[in-house]
């Protein structure tokens, strides 16, 4: 008798520090028995640990590992590191884009320099004959009303050579231009080439940070 008493005793007392574990871990958070860098399940899922964001994914810096509990902060230093990297192969984008364009404009200089001479030709001889129509103007004015209709005539050929001149002063220029457009796509493919260097220096910041950021049991 006194032996199942014992038993019996033996069992209870079991029985009741079972009961006090599990009334004592109802009150222990679930995340609590989360572990930054401990491996999760879930895709996405979320939680706190020690008062920091986890998330459970792969560690950008260990992309071939399972997934754990990363901390989100690692998650954001990596976003400025892959946006960081987007960014430079834009920049380099455009550099080639625009270094296609200054070969573009330099080919064209030559052709546009025979151009704007050709209109340098134009210019001289219509001042020659801007020249010879002031004088027929000013012989017949001075000659009087009798010339009257000689001398109008004489001066709207002057309004038109000094039309036509300016006209093809415009066209040299314009021809002319060529030579300021490429030292301009030059002065362009330099602040690139500046620009670019300067993201490369912020992608090695950017990738340390990361890096830094995403240690393991962080």
């Amino acid at each position: 008798m006194q032996n199942t008493f014992v038993k019996f005793g033996k069992k209870a007392t079991v029985v009741a520090a079972m009961a006090l574990l599990t009334t004592t871990t109802s009150f222990i958070p679930a995340e609590a028995a989360n572990k930054a860098g401990a491996r999760c399940t879930k895709e996405g899922s979320t939680t706190r640990i020690g008062g920091d964001r986890y998330v459970c994914t792969k560690n950008p810096r260990y992309p071939n590992e399972r997934r754990t509990w990363v901390w989100v902060g690692c998650i954001e230093a990596n976003t400025l590191y892959t946006d960081s990297i987007k960014r430079l192969d834009g920049l380099k984008a455009g550099l080639v884009t625009a270094t296609a364009k200054l070969a573009e404009i330099t080919a064209e200089i030559p052709a546009a320099e025979a151009k704007a001479k050709e209109y340098d030709a134009k210019i001289a001889a219509t001042q020659v004959k801007l020249d010879a129509a002031k004088a027929n103007y000013e012989e017949n004015r001075v000659k009087g009303t009798t010339y009257a209709k000689a001398t109008e005539q004489w001066n709207n050929a002057v309004k038109s050579y000094e039309r036509a001149i300016a006209g093809f002063k415009r066209a040299a220029d314009n021809w002319r231009e060529k030579s300021s457009d490429v030292a301009a796509q030059q002065k362009r493919l330099d602040l690139q080439s500046q620009t670019i260097a300067a993201s490369e220096v912020e992608i090695k910041s950017n990738l340390k940070g990361r890096n830094q950021a995403c240690q393991k049991g962080l």
